[in-house]
């Protein structure tokens, strides 16, 4: 018989295991109480309420500490269970005393993120306030925290409520020409109709995953790599970006063998900078090594800045052939021209469209202003910051397509409807319907803290 783990009393750190004013041991589950009174000398209180008192060994009635005890008794707290949370003196050792004489006395030492996973299965909290809630704590800057809370609020849940019921209304119209076709008191529909009612919702969906995506990138940091040909600049730039010395730089070509990254802030968006070997061919094995770093690094990167040295601008077929293999459209491409300062203006004007800068003058507003203007805007929009879900809605775009395909074929309702339903049922997993998945809600709440 196997045994439900979530109905074990759990026990953790809050606060941190380190030496602080302040430390929080939180314990939940329907022993709680029960454990506490063999611990706790003061008065047991009620819900809500805070009461002083002595940590005890039971043992041998060892005072250990005197602490605050939070009490949420019942269903109406965080987990949704009783949940005790001890405020010790903070440091390490009595913190631990007192986790080791809980886990004595009935406790169980929690898992990764058990506290937040028990608020969701006991409905405290959707999977996506959850998800919100670690983006919080683990947010670097002010924008990050922005970002984190705007899941907070119930717009994730009402568009995706929106994409739901949107795809059910395709479905019940694809079933009442299917099954009802030949009653003349039925409303149909033909096949143009429902093909400008997906064509709309594809639209709709693929912006709304377009800037979700953008604004996860924000979240996380987004993936900046330098290239272009040997000498052009690109570790000037990398150190200028960094405000620091990072990259040795020369005018011997092949310089940088390996890939460097650092990161920088505009505006409070985090940028990781990719520092890569100029692309050329070349004999040497350990320069050769660096470029197909340089390679796997261009895929993996968001923005890609070009760096084109006017000084030096003889067309480079191989370069070029290279890099025109490497953009995908989900990649933002900037040309930046560098050397500005020492470049005449008639040089200059057959680059009047991109962006100019100076890296070793440290002259690189323009760029820096352009890519803030690309990411800005995302800290506004009403997205979806959630990797779970924008893949869940992939898949739905996905099956949506298919559908345009079918239509577009002439596909009757009856094949067409097959690929709707999909899209439904992975509507249905966005919202929490179909979440009796172990492997998935594992797969989240192992990201979480120990006392989350």
């Amino acid at each position: 018989m196997k045994i439900n783990k979530y109905l074990d009393t759990i026990v953790a750190i809050s606060s941190g295991n380190i030496n602080q004013a302040i430390s929080i041991i939180r314990i939940s589950g329907k022993n709680s109480i029960d454990i506490i009174k063999k611990i706790y000398k003061g008065k047991i209180g009620k819900n809500k309420t805070i009461t002083y008192g002595h940590i005890i060994n039971p043992l041998n009635n060892e005072k250990i500490d005197e602490v605050l005890i939070l009490w949420f008794i019942g269903t109406d707290n965080y987990t949704g269970e009783n949940t005790i949370e001890i405020n010790a003196h903070g440091g390490v050792i009595v913190t631990n005393r007192i986790l080791n004489i809980i886990l004595e006395n009935g406790a169980r030492l929690a898992e990764r993120g058990e506290f937040s996973r028990r608020a969701f299965l006991n409905n405290k909290i959707s999977l996506n306030k959850a998800e919100a809630i670690n983006n919080l704590i683990n947010a670097k800057n002010i924008n990050q925290t922005k970002i984190a809370i705007k899941q907070f609020d119930d717009f994730g849940y009402k568009i995706l409520r929106e994409i739901e019921q949107e795809l059910l209304k395709l479905i019940s119209m694809c079933e009442i020409n299917i099954d009802y076709s030949e009653y003349n008191d039925i409303e149909t529909i033909e096949n143009d109709k429902l093909l400008d009612s997906v064509n709309l919702f594809i639209g709709k969906l693929t912006t709304l995953i377009e800037n979700s995506e953008r604004t996860i990138n924000v979240y996380k940091g987004i993936d900046v790599a330098i290239i272009g040909k040997p000498n052009s600049g690109k570790s000037s730039l990398f150190n200028s970006l960094l405000e620091e010395e990072k990259a040795i730089v020369t005018n011997i070509e092949g310089t940088t063998r390996d890939v460097l990254d650092g990161e920088f802030q505009i505006g409070g968006i985090l940028f990781r900078i990719l520092d890569t070997a100029g692309i050329r061919n070349t004999k040497n094995k350990i320069e050769n090594i660096g470029i197909l770093k340089s390679i796997e690094t261009i895929k993996k990167a968001k923005v890609i800045l070009n760096i084109i040295d006017p000084t030096n601008d003889k067309y480079d077929d191989i370069y070029e052939s290279k890099i025109k293999n490497l953009i995908t459209e989900n990649k933002v491409y900037i040309n930046v021209v560098n050397k500005i300062d020492i470049c005449s203006k008639e040089i200059l004007k057959k680059y009047s469209n991109y962006v100019w800068i100076s890296a070793a003058n440290n002259n690189t507003y323009e760029l820096k202003n352009t890519l803030y203007k690309m990411y800005f805007k995302f800290l506004t929009d009403d997205v979806i910051v959630s990797e779970d879900v924008i893949e869940k809605l992939n898949s739905i775009l996905k099956s949506l397509k298919k559908v345009k395909e079918g239509l577009k074929n002439n596909y009757g309702f009856e094949t067409v409807i097959i690929d709707l339903r999909e899209a439904w049922s992975n509507a249905k997993k966005c919202l929490n319907e179909e979440h009796n998945n172990e492997v998935l809600l594992d797969n989240i709440f192992k990201k979480f803290c120990l006392g989350k």
